[in-house]
């Protein structure tokens, strides 16, 4: 008995999930482990980030990461995915502009999630440069635990 996802099961649960772990390596330290908000297009994995952030040295270094992403509280209704791939970095404004607009329309729950006006610290904050991630699963491991009662 498969407890892993369809094809069309992944799409489903990808675009209905708010976010993700997005796992780096970093040279002679623990890896880092940082939950982030995500599209999931054109079957990848994009998100943005600030392009100074501490996830970008490492990224650059060792493009190979993981991403999870995952729900549940009880035994069966424990669902998972969990895509290992390469991280490719687009740091050109209108690129970055073009997937942020794309990663609005594919998750429109974030309109929801995200404040309409923001304090101006914050403002400021967004202004700054930014980079899009683009991961292309190499591997998909899934499983949905509710299968096991079927």
């Amino acid at each position: 008995m498969g407890i892993d996802l369809s094809s069309s099961e992944v799409d489903a649960y990808l675009l209905a999930s708010p976010r993700g772990i997005l796992c780096v390596t970093r040279p002679g330290k623990a890896p880092l482990a940082l939950p982030m908000w995500f599209g999931w297009i054109d079957g990848k994995i994009v998100m943005t980030t600030l392009s100074a952030s501490k996830k970008m040295a490492p990224i650059r270094e060792n493009p190979l990461v993981s991403f999870l992403v995952e729900s549940g509280e009880r035994y069966f209704t424990l669902k998972a995915l969990l895509l290992v791939g390469n991280c490719e970095l687009q740091d050109d404004p209108h690129q970055v502009r073009q997937w942020q607009e794309r990663i609005r329309d594919n998750k429109p729950m974030y309109k929801e999630y995200f404040p309409e006006q923001l304090p101006p610290y914050l403002e400021k904050f967004y202004s700054l440069p930014r980079t899009a991630l683009l991961i292309t699963p190499s591997s998909v491991t899934s499983w949905d635990f509710a299968k096991v009662r079927a």
